[in-house]
């Protein structure tokens, strides 16, 4: 009697090693080897600290287990715990607004890695991260086909000369009022001027002539009565009638001067030349007639400040995954 007990014991495990379970139900689903089913109880993973999961020896892939310190289910993917709550695989970058570490999310802050736990410290390592995780403080996320993970470039750039357009400024200096210009010119050497007055109309002129040594004088005609002929002291009078001609004696020329005036009929210029025989400078003055302007061209100049290229902008919080 025991031996038959044993056979049909024996009969039923096999059997019951190859069938579908059923728990709830009598039905199970034929892709599952084991089904609950209930509509007033659920199933319930084994339960565990952040500790003891991932103290767990040689996880095998698909190990499911509710992490009591997270409050969410996490399972091996064969490398790495994932917490099905954060929907993250270790190497995801997102922001936010909290400010430390959590659920595997780790801040970007500069940290060194070797701060981080054992785990983490080896995903970082898998991601090719070493040293110190990088700083992403003010940093704007880009695919510029850099190092992974490298902080490059500036919120601010200089511009130089060279960055401006190629360009002259000018415009018109604004006038207070009338105005005069005063400046000297520098002579390099000895040199003259030459020139043409120009008259503000009709105009006389009256001098004394020097004489350098002596001279002589011609003729001149006098419209008068002839009083007579004859040499007398330094001419004579030749002529008829009621007119002569009173000539100058040649010989009689010691040194001396003549006063003059002359009369002007029309406006008329004078042609002048000056010599000079030293180095010499002239100081000028431009009159001017009236409020005026002058063209000017300027240099762009610049302090070289540097621009702040920084768009408008969300303070947030960078995070890598790297799980727990």
């Amino acid at each position: 009697m025991k031996k038959v007990l044993h056979t049909l014991a024996a009969i039923l495990i096999s059997v019951i090693s190859y069938a579908q379970v059923g728990i709830g139900t009598s039905n199970p689903d034929n892709s599952a080897m084991l089904q609950v089913a209930s509509s007033e109880k659920g199933f319930l993973l084994p339960q565990m600290t952040s500790t003891q999961r991932t103290a767990v020896s040689n996880p095998a892939n698909g190990l499911q287990i509710y992490d009591t310190t997270t409050n969410s289910i996490w399972f091996f993917n064969g490398s790495f715990w994932v917490n099905t709550q954060a929907m993250a695989t270790v190497g995801d970058v997102k922001s936010g607004l909290q400010t430390n570490d959590h659920s595997g999310w780790v801040l970007l802050d500069g940290r060194s890695i070797g701060n981080l736990s054992t785990n983490q410290q080896a995903a970082a390592s898998a991601l090719g991260l070493s040293g110190t995780l990088p700083n992403a403080a003010d940093a704007y996320l880009v695919q510029n086909g850099g190092s992974m993970g490298a902080i490059s470039g500036s919120n601010t750039v200089t511009l130089t000369q060279a960055n401006l357009p190629d360009v002259s400024f000018s415009g018109n200096a604004a006038s207070a009022g009338a105005h005069t210009h005063t400046a000297s010119s520098s002579a390099a050497g000895g040199h003259y001027h030459t020139g043409t007055t120009n008259p503000d109309g009709m105009h006389s002129h009256t001098g004394t002539t020097n004489a350098a040594g002596t001279h002589d004088h011609g003729s001149a005609n006098i419209n008068a009565p002839f009083l007579g002929g004859g040499l007398s002291g330094a001419s004579a009078f030749i002529g008829t009638g009621s007119s002569y001609v009173q000539v100058y004696r040649t010989d009689f020329a010691p040194d001396h001067t003549h006063s003059f005036t002359t009369s002007s009929s029309v406006a008329h210029q004078h042609a002048f030349t000056t010599s000079n025989i030293s180095n010499h400078t002239h100081t000028i003055t431009v009159n001017s007639d009236g409020n005026h302007a002058h063209n000017v061209t300027v240099s762009s100049g610049g302090s070289a400040t540097p621009v702040n290229v920084a768009p408008k902008s969300l303070s947030v919080n960078m995070f890598i995954y790297l799980g727990l």
